[in-house]
């Protein structure tokens, strides 16, 4: 991806190196972008602390104990956090403890969607908007509620031969889905978003599964160091997964010849 007069990259092309190249020198230039996702990493790390302090039932991120390459990809920039709060574990729970639980719940979801919103509308217009904050959270809680439905990549991971259809549908639907956290900060609807999405990624899919690869592999190598792994997975690869996604909206746009936001 040649560099163009404006210091950017030539959007006529966009594959998983250059994007990544260029993504990471947008930061750099501008590391102010950094800030918003550092300080949701700060919040899923101090929820970590408190979960393992907590009475109620948590389950713990696996790492690197075992032979097997796991891909982090949520399908929104965000970090992953060290521990995970099963909602079941909220059944039955007296109201303190509920609302304790549900509270730290929300508290990260909110987190990484203020994060999201701020640094996508600041790639797009230049500033910081907050309307498209609540369909956004909306996007976080269905996404996130799916994962919990569907189970984990790792999961289909480890059912060997037999998990390599399913395994590449999930891959399927989430390449799919790659531009859609962007829409949603832009002001699109999430229904909008996702019936829209096919559009934005139409004859770079190769390139956009290769990037949720190197993003979600990142992810997971940097969430397994301890303690502090929730923080450097948002502070370092959640900006540059929002700097791609916004670069695929400039490389369309131009090919498209200046179409709004919504294809």
């Amino acid at each position: 991806m040649s560099r163009d007069r404006n210091g950017g990259y030539d959007r006529r092309t966009w594959s998983v190196g250059p994007v990544l190249s260029a993504a990471v020198d947008r930061l750099r230039r501008n590391p102010s972008l950094l800030v918003p996702f550092a300080v949701a990493g700060i919040v899923l790390s101090v929820v970590d602390a408190l979960r393992r302090r907590d009475p109620i039932p948590t389950l713990e991120y696996a790492g690197l104990d075992e032979a097997t390459v796991y891909v982090e990809f949520p399908g929104y920039p965000t970090g992953v956090g060290q521990t995970t709060l099963p909602l079941e574990s909220l059944v039955g729970l007296e109201a303190p403890y509920f609302a304790w639980g549900f509270g730290l719940y929300v508290l990260s979801v909110l987190a990484v969607s203020l994060a999201g919103v701020v640094t996508v509308t600041r790639l797009l217009d230049g500033e910081a908007q907050f309307g498209p904050l609540p369909s956004y959270l909306g996007l976080v809680v269905g996404i996130d509620l799916a994962h919990r439905l569907l189970g984990s990549i790792g999961f289909l991971q480890e059912m060997g031969l037999l998990g390599l259809v399913p395994l590449a549908a999930l891959f399927a639907v989430v390449v799919w889905l790659f531009p859609v956290p962007g829409l949603v900060a832009a002001g699109v609807s999430p229904w909008t978003a996702i019936r829209h999405a096919g559009a934005w990624t139409r004859g770079v899919r190769w390139s956009v599964l290769g990037l949720i690869l190197v993003l979600g592999i990142g992810t997971w190598l940097l969430t397994s160091v301890p303690v502090i792994g929730a923080f450097l997975g948002s502070a370092l690869v959640a900006p540059v997964h929002a700097v791609a996604i916004v670069s695929l909206f400039e490389h369309r746009r131009d090919g498209w010849a200046g179409t709004p936001i919504e294809p």
